[in-house]
């Protein structure tokens, strides 16, 4: 009896680990995302180390933008941004010129201008 019951919780064991693998979404890939090209259009933001784009704006705007995890602008044309610690864009801004890094969590918003 005490064998039964041992293989009967294995088959159980087994039905419920297949049943949760079975259940997890074909779609928890990680998605695609925009690698680096030369030249590019506008003010973009990429990654660190991966150097996909994040962001790309062509034209200036007044809004306020999150920085996501953005840590590095490149500006190919006239559109560059004024970065932000805060998350609403006040307070001390610093200028993202034609070639700038920061460190992750650095700068929590910015804005767009042109020069």
């Amino acid at each position: 009896m005490r064998k039964t019951a041992k293989r009967a919780a294995s088959v159980l064991a087994a039905a419920a680990l297949t049943t949760s693998v079975a259940a997890t979404p074909a779609a928890a890939t990680a998605p695609e995302r925009e690698p680096f090209k030369s030249p590019d259009q506008g003010l973009v933001l990429y990654t660190a180390n991966s150097a996909y784009v994040v962001a790309r704006h062509t034209e200036v705007d007044d809004l306020c933008h999150p920085m996501q995890d953005a840590v590095t602008s490149i500006a190919w044309t006239p559109v560059y941004a004024i970065a932000y610690a805060s998350d609403d864009c006040t307070g001390y801004g610093l200028g993202l010129g034609i070639w700038r890094g920061w460190s992750p969590g650095q700068f929590h918003s910015y804005k767009l201008t042109s020069y």
